[in-house]
């Protein structure tokens, strides 16, 4: 309970620090942190990606970003395996979301998330990991339910 409590106080600092800085947020630069591989039936994909394990890092997301290459992504780590839920408010882009469960399995794919929605999306299935990258690229690149996921840290 101790945990909801605090995630509700971090989300609504994020929303008093959002709605005070209006259209004056800069664009946040991309850095890399670590690389996704994703194997398909037939190909290795490679993603170079930022970590969100922290609450804040993980509320800020991909807000405030107006370009991101096709090979890029963010992966954000829970500490709880549950359904999780996530919004495109000051998102810019488009992007596909992709649900990972504890065992780095892809249990659901969303696909082109519209940019600066508020409603939240919800996974169907408990994940642990969540991989945000350019909408569009998973169904491009063949990413499918099923596939398995490894983190390389660099």
């Amino acid at each position: 309970m101790q945990n909801i409590y605090k995630n509700i106080v971090i989300f609504i600092i994020l929303l008093i620090i959002a709605c005070s800085e209006g259209n004056t947020q800069k664009e946040i630069a991309f850095k890399k942190d670590a690389e996704i591989k994703i194997f398909t039936n037939d190909k290795e994909i490679l993603f170079d990606v930022e970590l969100a394990s922290e609450p804040l890092k993980r509320m800020q997301g991909l807000m405030f970003r107006y370009k991101m290459e096709p090979n890029q992504g963010m992966f954000f780590t829970f500490e709880v395996i549950e359904p999780q839920s996530f919004w495109m408010k000051n998102t810019y882009l488009s992007l596909d979301m992709i649900f990972i469960d504890e065992n780095f399995k892809i249990v659901q794919i969303h696909e082109n998330a519209f940019p600066l929605r508020e409603d939240h999306i919800l996974s169907d299935f408990p994940a642990k990991y969540v991989l945000e990258i350019l909408g569009g690229v998973s169904k491009k690149s063949g990413v499918e339910v099923g596939n398995i996921v490894q983190l390389i840290n660099e």
